[in-house]
């Protein structure tokens, strides 16, 4: 039986993301709320900055993105918005989430490349990759 946490009360969750550590749950205003480890990734060799978050708490950096779906890869985190936009999470050197970002910057930011500008309905995450189903119309 699942048990509602306090904090979710009165929160219409319809999607739940489980990866590496980490839970995210998206709500039906858009919003995400994330527990488990309190990085979006694994922390770097040598590092012990990771604490385990066990209540959902809602992840501020995607405020102002109206969330529809997460996936979460070993790595990284992705959301997608409604209007089909990927945002890749976490340390992002040398280019790895498909921004350039540095490796600090834990700030959503958007696909850019072949997805930029084409509408994407789907996302999908592994140990180290990110699928997009993206919508093409065909003009019929």
């Amino acid at each position: 039986m699942l048990h509602l946490h306090r904090s979710l009360l009165g929160i219409r969750v319809i999607q739940a993301t489980a990866g590496v550590g980490r839970t995210m749950l998206v709500t039906d205003i858009g919003e995400v709320y994330a527990f488990g480890k309190n990085t979006f990734s694994e922390p770097e060799h040598g590092s012990s900055t990771v604490k385990n978050i066990s209540t959902p708490h809602l992840v501020e950096s995607l405020k102002g993105i109206f969330v529809v779906q997460t996936a979460i890869g070993n790595y990284f985190t992705a959301a997608l918005s409604r209007e089909g936009r990927v945002f890749t999470l976490c340390w992002g050197s040398d280019a790895k989430l498909g921004h350039a970002s540095d490796n600090q910057d834990l700030k959503p930011h958007q696909l850019t490349g072949a997805l930029e500008n084409i509408p994407v309905v789907q996302i999908a995450a592994g140990f180290c990759y990110l699928l997009a189903l993206a919508y093409q119309p065909c003009g019929m």
